[in-house]
């Protein structure tokens, strides 16, 4: 279930400028009740994966989904990016999807399930990871519904 968030934490770090401070706890993006109103279902407290030094992540299991699976909810502050960089990636990552209503910008990612919101020079991502992944709107409309609540909290 990692590849996703390795796919998701490589493009940001790819597309990654020089080092920025320490970032709050990315548990702190979005509350159980949020991520439980994304996806339905029973949703586990976050739990931060500290795995690839300063590119935290936190983690939310989620049993019973609305996509009639179990998986889990992925957020954080993604690493050295800026409204610069942000704008470069949403040009660059292919097949990258603009979605309105979220922050100062942001796009969706199908392959990764996962959208890449700026709100102000704050780049973060939220994703969906389930197995085997769906396709479709039903998922993608989830994973906006996560990635507003992370904006709420910018």
């Amino acid at each position: 279930m990692r590849v996703g968030v390795a796919t998701a934490l490589v493009l940001g770090i790819w597309f990654a400028g020089s080092a920025t401070a320490a970032a709050p706890s990315p548990c702190k993006l979005v509350t159980v009740a949020e991520v439980k109103a994304a996806f339905g279902g029973t949703v586990a407290t976050g739990k931060v994966d500290n795995s690839l030094p300063g590119a935290p992540t936190c983690h939310f299991a989620i049993k019973h989904s609305n996509l009639g699976m179990s998986g889990e909810a992925v957020v954080f502050i993604t690493p050295g990016q800026s409204a610069a960089t942000y704008k470069i990636a949403a040009k660059s990552i292919p097949g990258a999807v603009k979605v309105t209503g979220i922050a100062t910008a942001a796009f969706y990612e199908p392959q990764t399930t996962a959208i890449e919101l700026l709100k102000g020079n704050t780049v973060a991502s939220a994703q969906a990871i389930f197995y085997p992944s769906p396709k479709g709107t039903k998922i993608k409309a989830d994973v906006i519904a996560l990635a507003k609540a992370v904006a709420k909290h910018l």
